[in-house]
C-alpha cells in the first residue's frame, strides 16, 4: 500500500497576458502551495478502480484516471491497481485540487508499476494532462508562466496561516473557459506585478497588499452575483483584504496571526459557511 499527500495552491497573483493561436490563453503567476491536501491511497489489483468519498466526484472525469490512461499508453504497462482518494479540498473551487490529484497518481502509478519514469517525464506528462499538474511536482512558492507549466522556483512566501472560504454559489461545469471567455481587453495586463512580486520575493522584500491580484476578480462578479456578498461576509468575519485564488469561486486571506486567522474562520463557520484554516506549505522532498 502507498500513501501519498496531494496538497491545495492558491494564487497570489495571477495575470491573463493574452490569447493564443492554440486556444490557450498565456498567464504569469504566483503560485503558493498550502497544507489543506486530499489524500491518494495506492494498492495493486488485477484491474483498474478509483473511487472518492466526494459527492460530485466522478471518477471517469478525474484527473487521477486521466494520468492512469496515460502511464498505460506511453509505458505498455497492463497492470491495474486500486486507488480511494480521501478528498479534503473541495471540488471546483480555484485550489488545484484535481490537478495536484493528478500529478499525485502519475507519482503513484510510477511507483507502484515500478515503470522507472524520471520526475522530468512525469512532468513532461503532466503538463499534458493539464495546465496547473507540474507546480504540485515542486510545490511552495513559484513563478509560473506559459499556460501555466513553465515553473521557476522561488524564495518561499513567508509563512502564513490562510483562511479559505468556499461560497456556496452554483458552479457550472466549464467554469475556467467560461471565465477565460469572458475577459475584456481591458482586463489583460503585459505581467509586470507577477515580475515585481517574484522580484520582492527573491530579494526578501515585503510584498505590499495592494500587488495581490486576479484577473479573473471582474468576470467572477459578473459570473456569479451572488459572489460580492460572499467577499463582504468574509471581510465583516475579520478578514481586512480577501482574494480570489485561481478561477474560483474561493476566497482567502493571509495572516501572520495564528489566534486572528482562527478566529475569522470561526466567524465565518458561525455563518454557516464553510471556511478550511490552512498554512502556505515549502517545495516538496
Amino acid at each position: 500500500m502507498l500513501k501519498l499527500l496531494a496538497p491545495a495552491k492558491i494564487n497570489l497573483c495571477l495575470e491573463v497576458t493574452g490569447r493564443r493561436s492554440d486556444g490557450y490563453h498565456e498567464i504569469k503567476s504566483i503560485i503558493q502551495a498550502i497544507d489543506l491536501a486530499d489524500e491518494l491511497v495506492f494498492e495493486p489489483a488485477d484491474t483498474l478502480s478509483i473511487s472518492a468519498d466526494a459527492p460530485g466526484w466522478r471518477a471517469e472525469r478525474s484527473l487521477v484516471s486521466k494520468a492512469a490512461r496515460m502511464l498505460q499508453e506511453r509505458t505498455g504497462t497492463s497492470f491495474g491497481a486500486r486507488v480511494r482518494l480521501t478528498k479534503r479540498i473541495p471540488l471546483v473551487s480555484g485550489l488545484g485540487g484535481d490537478s495536484s490529484d493528478g500529478a499525485a497518481a502519475l507519482k503513484g502509478f510510477n511507483r507502484l508499476w515500478h515503470l522507472g519514469l524520471s520526475e522530468a517525464e512525469l512532468m513532461e506528462i503532466g503538463a499534458a494532462l493539464g495546465s496547473d499538474v507540474p507546480f504540485f511536482f515542486c510545490g511552495g512558492t513559484a513563478l509560473a508562466e506559459g499556460r501555466g507549466e513553465l515553473l521557476a522556483p522561488l524564495r518561499p512566501y513567508p509563512g502564513s496561516w490562510v483562511v479559505i472560504l468556499m461560497p456556496p454559489l452554483r458552479v457550472e461545469g466549464g467554469k475556467t473557459a467560461r471565465l477565460y471567455a469572458s475577459l475584456r481587453p481591458e482586463d489583460f495586463s503585459d505581467g509586470s506585478l507577477t515580475e515585481e512580486f517574484a522580484r520582492l520575493l527573491m530579494e526578501g522584500s515585503a510584498v505590499p497588499p495592494e500587488m495581490f491580484h486576479n484577473t479573473f476578480e471582474r468576470a467572477a462578479f459578473e459570473l456569479w452575483p451572488d459572489f460580492g456578498r460572499y467577499r463582504w461576509r468574509f471581510i465583516e468575519a475579520g478578514a481586512t483584504r480577501v482574494f480570489l485564488s485561481g478561477a474560483g469561486p474561493s476566497l482567502f486571506s493571509l495572516h501572520a496571526d495564528y489566534s486572528e486567522a482562527e478566529r475569522i474562520a470561526a466567524n465565518l463557520e458561525e455563518q454557516g459557511l464553510k471556511s478550511f484554516l490552512a498554512r502556505t506549505a515549502g517545495h516538496l522532498e
